[in-house]
């Protein structure tokens, strides 16, 4: 696995590497279809139940509580990647809404003109300089790399709510961030998936692209979201039109 993730010195090799680097694609590919079938016999069905039953006011609230709980992880992380203006902006943000957002159910600095940008451990590895590894496919989770999948470790393990909140109340709200982000990238979902030559290297191609402009502080484009990435904070589109309508 280390000699196949070792990058080629040609440019030209070299940029065809980084875009795949994926030395473990057949076991990837295989955890992919699993998580492929989960998301059409769970987490299709149940988002498609929670756009229909829960009116979209309701559905922001849970959003933006959801968004509000992770900013914890954000701050720590920008200060940790010497980012002063960000860590400011995501500790007044997460102050404000906890309190007169009421736990963040509103998105009181939303309406103000910059919100602040998420970051976590797997960003402040890379802008210490570390590099992201082969490409890997977690269960459940979705496309990561080594980088990433350690980075979601700290995350786990520095987020207080891992230590204030029961393990139940974790459970739960992970399930809500799945189902949510589902619900929020379904149209985007469905159409990049038919539109694909193959679904599983367009998934691997927009997750370096993603992840990269993360890094580097850059905007996105919610066109072309990924609903499997693991930070639902990361990802913020509401288009509640119906993927039939969009056909």
């Amino acid at each position: 696995m280390a000699a196949c993730a070792t990058p080629p010195e040609d440019p030209v090799a070299r940029q065809a590497f980084e875009e795949t680097n994926d030395p473990l694609e057949p076991l990837n590919r295989y955890i992919f279809d699993v998580n492929l079938a989960i998301d059409e016999l769970v987490l299709t069905p149940i988002s498609t139940i929670y756009v229909e039953g829960v009116p979209e006011p309701y559905r922001n609230g849970v959003r933006n509580f959801l968004q509000n709980l992770s900013m914890p992880i954000t701050i720590l992380n920008s200060a940790l990647q010497g980012d002063g203006e960000n860590t400011v902006d995501a500790s007044v943000s997460f102050f404000i809404n906890t309190t007169a957002g009421l736990g963040g159910i509103f998105d009181i600095p939303g309406n103000f003109d910059k919100e602040p940008r998420r970051e976590d451990f797997g960003q402040t590895l890379a802008v210490w300089g570390a590099e992201p590894g082969p490409y890997l496919v977690l269960p459940l989770i979705g496309p990561s790399d080594v980088r990433d999948t350690v980075g979601l470790g700290v995350d786990i393990a520095t987020d207080p709510t891992t230590y204030v909140f029961s393990p139940a109340f974790n459970y739960v709200t992970t399930g809500v961030t799945a189902v949510q982000f589902r619900a929020d990238q379904r149209v985007e979902y469905e159409n990049l998936k038919r539109t694909s030559v193959d679904f599983y290297a367009t998934l691997r191609s927009l997750y370096r692209q993603i992840r990269q402009q993360q890094i580097n502080n850059g905007d996105l484009d919610a066109s072309t979201l990924d609903y499997e990435l693991s930070g639902v904070d990361d990802f913020d589109t509401t288009d509640d039109s119906d993927p039939a309508e969009a056909q």
